[in-house]
């Protein structure tokens, strides 16, 4: 009967062994390896592999490091970069990037800029000339508020023709409605401020009349509020009988509805 023995793993003596094998492993033979037990050969894998791993980790860490350095180095570049375009002295000329192209219209300051100025422009009220005076650009072309009421009465006698509005299209008769009313209201609005711009005036003619007889010391000068108080009563002075029971109308709904919308919290 043959006899088999386990066979008996010594942490020391592989140890030795592995030792002299790895020294020796360049020149001698695989018989030698041969005569190693499972142990020390799968220790000895294992050290090889951590061998590895540790080189693998140091190459890895000297690469991070350069990056890096790298990366600190182009930093430091664009920062000396910045600090060369500052100005060295603020009398100096000013400095600017090269890769920005520069704008054919140079700003002047106190004039409007590009973003301020819109598509349509009127060179007459332009910065350049000085301030404009209002007063006088509309009674320089008050004359045109003339041809504005000739050009409604055109077209509202277009409308109320029947065989000439027969020949127009629906879309051709919403814009003429449309024009009719941007040009009525344009002219309310040009009325309703020279109506407010004569009650200042008149204000103020008041006022330096009563410092000139001695009523006042110092004049009074009319609020936004005031102004506008005024300027409706004045309105409602110049309305006929029927515009002014419309108006009355308007005022007592509106009256209502704020009262109707107080009641309905309670």
């Amino acid at each position: 009967m043959v006899q088999r023995f386990r066979p008996q793993y010594d942490s020391e003596s592989e140890d030795d062994d592995l030792g002299s094998v790895l020294q020796n492993r360049k020149d001698e033979s695989d018989d030698d390896f041969s005569s190693l037990s499972f142990g020390a050969l799968s220790s000895a894998q294992k050290k090889l592999q951590q061998e590895e791993r540790n080189r693998d980790e140091e190459s890895s860490s000297s690469e991070s490091d350069s990056e890096d350095e790298f990366f600190s180095k182009d930093k430091k570049d664009k920062k000396n970069k910045k600090n060369q375009l500052k100005k060295k002295n603020k009398h100096a000329p000013s400095e600017s990037s090269s890769k920005r192209p520069v704008s054919r219209i140079r700003e002047i300051p106190g004039l409007k800029q590009k973003k301020d100025t819109t598509l349509y422009t009127d060179v007459r009220f332009d910065a350049a000339y000085g301030k404009a005076n209002w007063d006088r650009v509309r009674n320089d072309y008050a004359f045109l508020d003339e041809y504005r009421q000739k050009e409604i009465k055109e077209m509202q006698s277009i409308l109320n023709n029947k065989k000439e509005r027969a020949k127009l299209s629906d879309y051709e008769v919403e814009d003429l409605k449309f024009k009719i009313q941007s040009l009525q209201s344009r002219l309310d609005t040009l009325k309703n401020r020279d109506m407010g711009n004569k009650i200042i005036k008149d204000h103020k003619k008041d006022q330096m009349a009563k410092m000139r007889k001695g009523e006042q010391v110092n004049p009074y000068f009319l609020k936004k509020s005031e102004q506008r108080k005024m300027l409706q009563k004045v309105k409602f002075d110049n309305l006929k009988s029927s515009q002014r029971e419309k108006v009355m109308e308007r005022k007592r709904k509106r009256r209502l509805g704020k009262e109707f919308k107080a009641m309905e919290f309670r």
